[in-house]
């Protein structure tokens, strides 16, 4: 049985480990994580070395533990978000033929926040995964689990829709994140009140409809 005391430095422990990769998700976001350091990141964090040492090895354990943490929280998110209503059937067709994939489009949009920290050190902790590939293996781990269930949605999604994929769902998926990613980068640079999303619902339609038919009978 744990006692009090034990309980209380682990917590003590849980709240050092979070301030230190609040702070190192805010380093790695401005600076990249190349460029970001341990000394920028005890700073930002108000602590010292040493207690960054008391719980991470270096600054590779610090990535790993971040790309863990935040993947975690996305794929929170995306539970969240995914969540389909049962027994809607399929939308119907309006009258030029065409089909509302408005809900599928919100749902895939819905499940990454829109939130300019978490772009900027997603696509950091992505570039970084292919510049030190043999370092990799956490952020294509985690990664491939998002994106999974992320499939496995849209796949029922269309079904519900009426439509099956005539390619991989991972395929469809990995090309639906791009153009949601290339959304968001294209609002980022703008800097106005541009909309985040307008690439993307512009455009994931087409992609969902080019990329399905008719589910066969």
């Amino acid at each position: 049985m744990t006692s009090p005391g034990e309980a209380r430095r682990s917590a003590r422990r849980d709240a050092t480990r979070e301030r230190v990769l609040d702070a190192a998700r805010d380093v790695f976001a401005e600076r990249g994580v190349i460029g970001g350091t341990v000394e920028e990141i005890c700073e930002r964090a108000g602590f010292t070395r040493g207690a960054f040492y008391s719980n991470f090895v270096d600054k590779a354990d610090v990535v790993e533990a971040l790309i863990e943490r935040e993947h975690a929280r996305l794929l929170a998110h995306l539970d969240a978000n995914l969540a389909l209503v049962q027994g809607t059937g399929p939308t119907s067709a309006g009258p030029d033929g065409s089909l509302d994939l408005t809900g599928v489009v919100d749902r895939i949009l819905a499940s990454v926040p829109e939130d300019r920290a978490l772009s900027l050190v997603q696509t950091e902790l992505e570039v970084h995964a292919v510049r030190e590939p043999a370092t990799s293996a956490p952020f294509r781990a985690a990664d491939a689990r998002f994106r999974a269930r992320l499939a496995g949605f849209v796949e029922r999604g269309m079904w519900l829709q009426g439509r099956e994929l005539l390619i991989s769902p991972a395929d469809l998926v990995d090309a639906a994140v791009a153009i949601v990613a290339r959304s968001v980068r294209r609002a980022l640079l703008a800097g106005d009140d541009t909309d985040p999303d307008a690439l993307a619902r512009a455009v994931l339609p087409l992609l969902l409809l080019g990329a399905s038919r008719p589910r066969q009978v």
